[in-house]
């Protein structure tokens, strides 16, 4: 499969999005890994959890938001953005949502299946993430990408995003249904990343060195994960994702060097399948549970070894095999390139 990386339209030729390739790529692995966390992990594990979570799905939103505005037409209709954005969202998240929770019926009963499923799944669905939370993800994007183009000039986005400020810290908590709360929380990184396009020319004139976004990354997330930011704990926890999402991009820009777009690379693979692994890697996660599960003596042993060895087992079928699957299956024939939304 040729890869396509991102690209936006400047003065008549196609400038590659590189950078957010790789930062697409790093936040995948890292959603992946997010998603793996058995009851018997070690502590050493948990605190590698926690700062995953602590900023990827924010890094996610964000790379939504600048991808959005960069290649967003000029002159395209609401109505066929809408049209656009079912087709590449909604109508996968529906196909998946029944894909997996047949695969948990199916299974459930015989072998190791996390989060078990019931018939009645299959109403839930349209209206929750009931085959994996995971999918909260994509009815979040969806609202974004609903109300975002009803904002059709800087200063209204801008406008815009000083709401969603508002709305991320307002205390109040809205209905889960169709992932509305999700919404509200995750809105102010996809703006973010929406203005950072728009404004880039200002914040290039920023000079910062890259070993003071990491260090700060670093400290701050210490203070956060071990709980030793004292009275300013709280305020720290809410600046974490937005120095993450810096620290990725940094690292990302100075990664870019390496990568020729115009080449096979494992980096852009796995960014231009994201979306698949997003949407099957539990899937295949689950599976291979399910069959270490099976095998004697791997499964809670308590011994850090098996557990590292089992953990990077799982990852890889988390990351590879829905590569395999968009490469080898979905990209080939019409019917599967409809159902997950690829082109």
């Amino acid at each position: 499969m040729q890869i396509k990386c991102l690209y936006k339209q400047l003065n008549g030729y196609m400038q590659r999005l590189v950078f957010l390739d790789i930062a697409k790529a790093i936040c995948i692995i890292l959603v992946v890994i997010g998603h793996y966390h058995p009851e018997n992990s070690p502590e050493w594990y948990n605190v590698i959890w926690k700062f995953i979570y602590s900023f990827h799905m924010p890094l996610f939103m964000f790379a939504s938001g600048y991808i959005y505005i960069a290649t967003k037409r000029e002159h395209e209709t609401y109505k066929g953005f809408i049209v656009k954005k079912v087709k590449r969202l909604m109508v996968p998240y529906l196909a998946t949502s029944f894909l997996i929770i047949t695969l948990k019926l199916i299974t459930q009963g015989n072998a190791y299946v996390a989060n078990p499923v019931t018939l009645s799944s299959y109403a839930k669905m349209f209206y929750l993430p009931e085959a994996g939370y995971f999918l909260w993800f994509i009815w979040a994007l969806w609202w974004m990408f609903v109300v975002v183009p009803l904002f059709r000039t800087p200063k209204s986005r801008l406008a815009l995003f000083v709401i969603s400020i508002v709305l991320a810290y307002l205390p109040l908590h809205l209905t889960d249904l169709f992932c509305i709360n999700q919404f509200k929380s995750m809105f102010v990184y996809f703006m973010l990343g929406v203005i950072a396009f728009e404004k880039k020319d200002c914040i290039s004139r920023i000079k910062m060195h890259p070993l003071v976004v990491y260090l700060s990354f670093v400290v701050v997330e210490c203070l956060c994960l071990f709980n030793i930011g004292g009275g300013i704990l709280s305020i720290l926890n809410e600046i974490v994702p937005f120095i993450g999402i810096a620290a990725v991009l940094q690292l990302s820009v100075q990664m870019e060097s390496l990568v020729k777009s115009d080449k096979p690379n494992w980096i852009l693979q796995i960014s231009v399948s994201s979306y698949i692994i997003y949407l099957f890697h539990t899937t295949f996660e689950g599976f291979a549970k399910a069959v270490l599960h099976k095998i004697p003596g791997v499964w809670n042993t308590g011994n850090d070894w098996v557990f590292c060895l089992t953990a990077i087992i799982v990852i890889v079928v988390g990351v590879v095999f829905p590569i395999l699957l968009h490469k080898y299956i979905l990209q080939k024939y019409h019917i599967t390139r409809l159902l997950f939304g690829l082109k």
